[in-house]
Parts: structure tokens; sequence; C-alpha cells
């Protein structure tokens, strides 16, 4: 015999009940219990006493035993068995459970006891010993074959914990722990909740960690308080289901939901738990925050002009240095865009270690980084705002941090700024500003000055420049700078190109009619080159104010020709097409792409005013570029012209038009058309004077 279990030698040998002591025989043959054993790995009833003849409605033992009962098994049938077999093995395992049979396709409801006995070959068979339970009210019947069946984890725990009783479903799952409830749980604090609820309320939900055979899962418990049907003492009724797939899910999409796909950083919506998770610490260490706002200068031309694989390289090592500058307790965020936050701690011992962070971060991210396909510079503005000095709110402290970067841009970008309280009214003044700009937008208050080009050879007037400007009722004139941010952060830089544009092409309509051979060129920014119907409105305008293409001339930045959108090259195609020059305004200043600008066939190029006022600093510089512009055999524009010796030494080097406060500021109409009357009165004198010396001869 095994320690603990009958051996099957003493019962059977080649499926037939032999060597049985006799006594023993006869009475398990004689009792009205139905005996039998069950031989998992094969599916076959091995031996069987009469009684359980009649309930496997088997005339005879032969018979039984040839029956296959793996044959129409249900799978969670099968499981379960496997399941009874392995705790038989594991230990000295005995269960009594409700089962329903189906001899012949025939239900028979039975409470069956279950232990392990081994066959002689020492494989694990079941002994069975089952009651008739026909008499049972069906409900009872279906109830307990339900229990039995269910995927469901049922369990019974007296009020210490010790269980009491285990479904198949929660024998499966639970592992050798599963005699002590406590021992389930891997925090102790959800087994205090579960007790807690249960003595409080009587019932109690829960989602916790729990110790099974497949190791830590997530479980969802429902417990409650019952009697226990044998004894009657207080009990505890769990039933629970693994959710550890949908607890997975939700912590992936948490996660999605508050990281940055690009790069890996928490994202906008982390950061008040970040936030939050800082300011506990403070609580215990007496440290400081510093919200650390950091913008890249110029981020947008390079996404806008070298495509979005080279930004997102660009943002990905900006990313790693700044995740390299974190201290213990730090965290670096992405906001958007090229918008980064920097929380960092600043223990009551680290004085000053805000501001050496920031200097930090602008010395890490002003080195090159490599791109996609070359190197770029970019630099970081950064504005800080300080916790608890400057307040506790982390949307507060983030839009302070905010307005302080914007002044480290208005003060010459690639630095940072502390948040002071005057930044606070500044925005507000922006705010109305953009309010005020909508308004003036819809009342027509955007118009045109015009800044003369001349003639390098006699200084006469051959060409003007659109600029806008703003006539506010109250500000009185508003200049580019103050406004035209605005409107790009607000959306309307296409509506004021668009009204500038429209006023210069009927203006040089009526300078035509007027008798002045005048061209006239407007900016052009890449938003409004983006848009799909912008070469169709330019040559609706000229239509409506039939100018002569030769007279418009469109200005684009060097920065340009760097841009791979097609709708830009298609609506760029379009205009040159219809006849109107392109020129590159503020050459020298940017990138450059010198097959790009020989293929689209610019017909002007306006040197940059800082090159013009570096002279003679810059002089071989310009050289250069004048070389380049006549090997190109396009016409050439000096900007920046504010001195005679200037003017001079860009007539003596091959400039062929002169544009600078020498010659003109930009003006209103009435202006520039008094300048160009008393041009024309000055060539009608010097004709009559010349025609008046031909007659003297």
């Amino acid at each position: 015999m095994t320690k603990g279990r009958a051996h099957a030698t003493d019962l059977f040998v080649a499926e037939q009940p032999v060597g049985l002591v006799s006594d023993s025989r006869w009475m398990l043959e004689r009792l009205s219990t139905a005996v039998w054993v069950f031989d998992f790995d094969h599916g076959r009833v091995v031996w069987a006493n009469a009684a359980a003849l009649e309930i496997w409605a088997a005339d005879t033992a032969a018979e039984l035993y040839a029956r296959n009962l793996k044959n129409g098994m249900s799978p969670a049938v099968e499981r379960r068995l496997r399941q009874y077999q392995a705790d038989f093995i594991a230990r000295d395992a005995v269960f009594s459970e409700m089962w329903t049979l189906y001899p012949r396709g025939v239900p028979r409801p039975l409470r069956v006891r279950f232990s392990g006995v081994r066959l002689e070959d020492g494989r694990m068979a079941m002994l069975c010993e089952g009651r008739d339970e026909a008499g049972l009210p069906p409900e009872a019947l279906r109830s307990a074959d339900a229990l039995l069946h269910t995927q469901l984890m049922i369990s019974l725990h007296d009020r210490s914990g010790r269980t009491l009783y285990c479904n198949p479903a929660a024998r499966a799952s639970f592992d050798a722990n599963h005699d002590q409830l406590a021992r389930r749980f891997i925090r102790p604090d959800d087994y205090e909740a579960l007790l807690s609820g249960v003595g409080t309320n009587g019932e109690v939900s829960l989602i916790a960690e729990v110790s099974t055979s497949r190791g830590i899962r997530w479980h969802e418990m429902t417990a409650r308080a019952c009697h226990d049907p044998a004894s009657g003492q207080p009990s505890i009724l769990i039933s629970e289901t693994d959710v550890s797939e949908l607890k997975e899910a939700e912590e992936l999409a948490h996660s999605r939901a508050h990281h940055d796909p690009l790069t890996g950083l928490p994202n906008r919506l982390a950061m008040p738990l970040l936030f939050e998770t800082l300011v506990r610490r403070t609580e215990e260490t007496g440290a400081g925050i510093g919200v650390l706002f950091i913008d890249l200068d110029q981020f947008k031309a390079i996404n806008d002009t070298l495509g979005h694989l080279q930004g997102d390289a660009v943002l990905m090592e900006v990313s790693r240095r700044l995740f390299a500058l974190r201290g213990k307790h730090d965290a670096v965020i992405r906001l958007g865009g090229d918008e980064f936050l920097f929380l960092a701690a600043e223990e009551p011992y680290e004085k000053g270690r805000i501001e050496e962070l920031a200097g930090q971060i602008l010395t890490q991210l002003a080195m090159p980084v490599q791109g996609a396909r070359r190197k770029l510079m970019v630099t970081p503005s950064v504005g800080i705002a300080r916790f608890p000095e400057q307040g506790s709110d982390p949307q507060l402290l983030m839009q302070k941090a905010d307005l302080a970067m914007y002044e480290a841009k208005a003060a010459g970008r690639n630095q940072f700024c502390v948040y002071e309280e005057r930044m606070r009214h500044r925005r507000d003044d922006a705010m109305e500003l953009l309010a005020d700009l909508r308004e003036g937008l819809r009342r027509g208050q955007i118009e045109a000055y015009y800044q003369p080009r001349c003639s390098a050879g006699d200084g006469r007037i051959v060409a003007v420049e659109a600029l806008a400007r703003w006539n506010h009722p109250d500000r009185g004139l508003v200049f580019p700078s103050e406004f035209i941010p605005l409107a790009e952060k607000a959306g309307l830089v296409n509506q004021v190109g668009a009204m500038i544009l429209e006023q210069a092409l009927r203006q040089q309509r009526i300078w035509t009619e007027a008798g002045f051979d005048l061209a006239v060129s407007v900016n052009v920014s890449l938003r409004q080159l983006c848009e799909a119907d912008f070469s169709a409105l330019v040559c609706r305008l000229m239509a409506c104010y039939d100018v002569d293409p030769g007279k418009l001339e469109l200005e684009l930045t060097e920065t340009l020709l760097l841009e791979s959108n097609p709708v830009v090259h298609e609506n760029l195609a379009q205009v040159r097409a219809l006849g109107v020059r392109i020129a590159i305004d503020d050459f020298g200043t940017g990138y450059s792409n010198l097959a790009r600008l020989n293929e689209m066939a610019v017909d002007c190029i306006k040197i940059d005013r800082s090159l013009i006022g570096g002279l003679p600093r810059n002089e071989q510089i310009l050289r250069l570029v004048i070389d380049m512009c006549n090997f190109m055999q396009v016409r050439i524009v000096a900007e920046g012209i504010e001195t005679q010796a200037a003017a001079d030494w860009a007539f003596a080097h091959g400039c062929h038009e002169l544009q600078g406060f020498l010659y003109g500021r930009p003006v209103p109409v009435p202006e520039l058309e008094a300048m160009l009357y008393s041009q024309r009165e000055e060539d009608a004198r010097a004709d009559s004077a010349r025609h008046l010396a031909l007659g003297c001869l």
C-alpha cells in the first residue's frame, strides 16, 4: 500500500477485479453506494461495483470497462479531471461535489466523493463514490452542475481565512497557498480591505494581485458574508475572475495616453500627477520645484523646410539630452511639438540649482544634432517658474514658465528667463491685441505701406515693396513685428497676406493708369504657399485688376528653397507660368540650396541688410554673393542701404537696385505718390533743360 492511498495491485489486474481481500471485496460489491475507479489517461472505468453498473446503465462490468468516456467529453470537464489528478498527486486531496453523469445520454445527478488511487503501473487514477441525488429539486441540481462547470472561481472561507471549499475552476487557479486566504494576496492591504468591507457592509468588490498556479495575476473579486452550509459558522463566499489581460490592456492604454509615442517621455496629461508626486516629496524635505518651459528656437523652419523626418530626429535627440540631465527626483515631459517641460527639485542645500540646470540645458541643446540626413543646430529658449514662491497650481506655474520662455525669445533666444509678474500683464496685453486684430481684419484696418526700390545708377524709383501696417484705432500705427507673430499663432496670417496682396495689385493698376511704370513686390509666407488655392488667388486678383504679370514680384524667404511640400512647389510653378517674378528675400542669412535656387529660375535676389550693414567686415562674403548672382543672371537688390557710402559700394560692385532708409522708409500711398510726382517733375525739368541745351547748339 502506498501511504494514504490504496494501490491498484490490491484491486485490479488487467482491468479485472482480482486479488481483493475477500472481506473487502465482499464489502465493496455489496455496498449500495456506487463505487468505481476511473483511469484518467485512457478515459475508462477500470473497476466498478454493482451499484456503479446500475448508475452507468451497464449490463455487465465488461461492457462498462469497454466504454471510452472521453468520447463527447467537454474540454471543461477534461480540464477539471486533469486538475483532480494533479491534486491527488500533489497531496492527499479528497473532494465532494455535485456532478451530472450522462450514461447512454440520460442525465444522472450524483453527489460524488473523489480520492486518488494508483494503478498497477503507478499512474494516478480516481476512486469515485457516488450517491444518487435524483430526489433533489431541479434548481438545486442545476446550481450544482453550473458550479462544477463554470469558469468563475468560487471559494468558501471561514472568518479566519481558512479555505473550506473551492470549485474546480478555483482549484485549477489557486496555488499551494489556497488553504489560507491571506496568503493568496500579494498586498496585505487588499486582504485587509476585503475583510473590512465584508465586516462593515456584508459585501465588497475589489481588483487585487493574487498568487495563482500561473504566477501573479490580477483577479476581480466579490466577497459576501454568509454561513457555512455544513457547520453553520459565519463564513466568506468569494467569486472571482482573472482580469489580468484587461488590467494589462488598461495599463497599456493609460501608459499610451500619458506618454509621447515619438520620444517615450511623459506627455502633458501626465504632468499634474508628476508634479503632485514632487510636491509630496517637498513637504517631507523642504525642497522647492523649478518648472522649466523649453521651446526650440526656429524649429518650425527645420520641420517646414527639411521635413518631419529630420524634425523627429531632432526631437528624439533633444529628449535624450534633456533626460540625461535629470536628477533623481526630476521629470522631463514633452508637451507637444517642440515644447518640453522639465520639473526639477531644488533641495534646501542646492540653492541656485534651477538656474544652473537652465544653463546646462542651453549648453547641451545648443550642440549640433545629427538629423536623419545632416547635422543641424538648434537652440532653446527656457522660461522658469518656481514652486511654492510663484504658486502651487501646476497649470498656473506652467503658464508662468511659458510666459518667461517668450520673454527669453523676445530678448534674443538661446537664453533663460525667470518669471516676473510684469510678464503676465504683457500676456494680457497680447491677448487683447489678438482680439483687436480679429476685429481689425474684419474692419479693414490692415493697410499696405510701400518702400521704394531705386535704381543703383541714378536713384530713380523703379519698384516698391508692399509691407503690412495696422492702423489701430487706439494704439495708432502697429508694426508687423508686433502683430504678425500673433497672426501666425492664431492662424490669421494668410488672411493678412491676402489682404496686402489685393491692395498692392489694386494700387499697381492705379499707378499704371497714372502713367507710372512701377513694379510692386509682395512678401509671401510658407503658410500661404501651403494653401492649395494660392496660385488661383494670385491669378484671380491679377485678372480682377488687369495687372501685367511682369509687374508683380513675390518675395520668398531663403528657407523656402528647402521646402519639400509638393503643394508649395506646385503653387510656385503655376505663378511662374503666369509670368509673375520670383525674388528671394533676406538672402545670406539662412539655409541655402543653390541647385533648388537655379531650378526655380528666380528673377531677383535681395541681399540681407545684415550683410550690407556689416561692411567693410563682410566685403568678401558680399563679393561672393554678387558673383554668384551675376553667374545666375538674376537682378540684385541690396537691402538696408542707410548711408551714401553703402550705396556707392553696392553700385560699384554690381548691385542693380538699392533699398533702405537712405531712399525712404515704408510710407502710405499718398506719401509715396508725392515722391513719384516729385520724381516726374524732376524728370520733366531735366528733359526741358536737355532740350534747351540741344536748341542752343
